[in-house]
This record gives structure tokens, sequence and C-alpha cells, in this order.
């Protein structure tokens, strides 16, 4: 049989379909992933300089290549303020993450709540443990597939009869994960450091297109995590990120280091900073490097950031990887004085 274009994205696309019913089927990841903070732990909620955070992130990757991926995600956290609970507070998020990849439009879309208890150590350490509860749902289209069968000896006919039966195509299930993270700071610096770990799909649910298939059982994935930020002069700040993604035999790091620079740093309120780095990703295959850029506005957070690809995959990427986008703005309520001393993050 001669090979067509259609015939090479149905195979990637049975593939691809393959892999997302495999034990060993990864989980959505970000270049950013100190920017999508509940979808690193969900001990991350309510830590942060304010009361209420909005984060975003789109990413899309492997444009250039057969098999694109298309990633957004969004959340919205809040810390529950309680006067009368000077040795912590609570705080609750909600979480939403939809993924999309091949001619398949394979996809996933979660949605959760997470919740997290914060300890005031003392006025530099906070101890923090979050939970997520959630539900996915995991479907692809048929309509993008070709098969063998419809290719007649002469040539190919898309009319004809595929006999494929897909009695499944589309999944429910639901999803828990727990976290704890550390939070320091330096009293009346910028210099403050997260590190912590958490682990996701605790329940192991069956993601399984087969009614009658065998149970396909998603791996817990572990993430471990840390990121310090070092004031080292009035207007600059040494920013480093660092993540390990652990499912199954699957291992993912990412690591960077990245200069921002405060041209007005005054006030949150009043704050105007650009920060410029540069970022790896490590796998098996190698994968990318990543620059990156932010720009800060007050409240406002944006970044950019976008994977070269350096793995053998480039072949098929022409070393683009993807670009990558994120936003973020927090919400930060005026109280009295006395009612800060609960909660003094920045």
């Amino acid at each position: 049989m001669t090979f067509t274009k259609n015939n090479s994205r149905s195979l990637l696309a049975a593939f691809i379909i393959c892999l997302s019913i495999s034990v060993r089927a990864q989980d959505i990841h970000f270049s950013q992933f100190y920017n999508a903070p509940l979808s690193l732990s969900p001990a991350l909620t309510g830590i942060n300089g304010g009361d209420i955070r909005f984060a975003g992130t789109y990413r899309k990757q492997w444009n250039n290549a057969l098999a694109a991926f298309t990633t957004f995600h969004f959340s919205v956290d809040a810390k529950i303020f309680n006067p009368r609970m000077d040795k912590g507070f609570f705080s609750a998020g909600l979480l939403l993450f939809n993924d999309d990849a091949g001619d398949t439009n394979l996809s996933t879309l979660t949605v959760g709540v997470t919740g997290s208890y914060t300890r005031r150590i003392d006025s530099e350490n906070f101890l923090t443990i979050g939970v997520l509860v959630g539900v996915s749902q995991r479907q692809f289209d048929t309509g993008g597939l070709t098969f063998d069968r419809q290719y007649n000896g002469d040539s190919f006919d898309p009319g004809s009869p595929t006999f494929e039966n897909f009695n499944n195509d589309d999944i429910l299930y639901p999803d828990i994960g727990a976290g704890v993270n550390w939070h320091g700071q330096k009293t009346n610096k910028r210099s403050k450091l997260d590190v912590g770990a958490a682990v996701y799909h605790l329940n192991r649910p069956n993601q399984n297109f087969l009614d009658n298939g065998p149970k396909s059982s998603l791996p817990a994935r572990f993430s471990l995590y840390l990121r310090p930020s070092m004031q080292v002069a009035k207007n600059w700040d040494i920013v480093l990120s660092g993540t390990a993604q652990i499912q199954q035999s699957y291992v993912e790091t990412v690591a960077g280091g990245a200069g921002r620079w405060y041209m007005n740093n005054e006030h949150p309120s009043k704050q105007i900073a650009m920060l410029f780095g540069m970022g790896v990703r490590f796998n098996s295959i190698g994968d990318a490097v990543i620059p990156r850029a932010e720009f800060r506005y007050h409240y406002w957070n944006f970044g950019f950031s976008y994977d070269i690809n350096v793995s053998g995959f480039s072949a098929a990427t022409n070393r683009n990887g993807g670009p990558e986008f994120s936003l973020r703005y927090i919400i930060q309520k005026v109280r009295p004085h006395k009612s800060f001393k609960n909660c003094p993050l920045i």
C-alpha cells in the first residue's frame, strides 16, 4: 500500500489515542509553571501578596508538526479573611484547564476546587497544606481519522466505511490531589522562597475509552518545585525556578533563572518591572531551551516564553516548540493595619 498524507495523519492520530489510554500517559505541562500555581500544587492556594489572584496561561506546542497541542489554564484563588485567626488563614480556589491534541482533537478538560490552610510559624515562615477535588472529561473526535480500509487499491475514498467501532469517545472521572508548601520571606525585603511537593490523581482514575476493556488507571503525578527570589539591589532581583514532574517512568524537569529590574519599586500597587531570563527543559530526549520575559505593571503581570526544541523531534518541529503566554492579576483589599499580622505574605 502507498502511504498518503492522510494515512500518515491517521497513524499519528491512532498513536496519540493509544498513548492517551496507556498507563504511561503524561499530564499537561507549562514552561511558565510558576505562573500556573494551582496546577503545580493545591498548597499554593492563597500564597500570594494579595487577597484574590487570577491567573491564566495559553500554550501552543509543536504547531509545525502534525500533532499540535493547545493548552489553556485558568485559576482564581482567594484568602478567607478571619480577624480572629491570628495564627493562620484558610484559602479557596477554582482551577480549570483544557488540552487539545492532534487530528482527533483529543481533549482533556478538568474543573476542580482547591482548599488550603496556612499556618504562620513566625513573621518570615509559613507552612501550607492543600487539597484538590475535581472532575475530568476526556474525549476525541473520529471525524478527522482515515483508515487503510478506505483505500480501494487505486485511490483513497473518504466515503468508504471504516469498519471501526468506537463505542465510547467520551469519559468522565473524578480526580483528587494534595500538596504541602513552605513559604519563607525576609522582613522588609523582596527576597522570598516557595518550596513544596504535591501529588495528583491520588484516586488513580480509570481512563480507558473501551467499555469492556481492561482498566487503564491514570498514574499519580508527583510535583516537586522550588522558586527562590533574591533581592540583590534596590532595583534588582534574581529569580530562580525549578520543578520535577514524575509520572511513573516519565520524569520531566524544568529549571531557569532570570533578572528582574524595577523601574518603580515602591508599594506593589505602584510597581513597574521587567524580567528577562532563560530556562531549560530536561527529559529522556533533551527537549527545549526556553527564553522568557515578563512585564509587571502594578498588580498586573504579563509573561511570554518560547520553547526552542533541541531534541531529535526538532526535525519535525523545525526547532519550534511553541509560544506560551501568561497573565496574572492580584486584588489587594484595604484593611485596618492590625489585621495584617496574620497574613503578611509578599
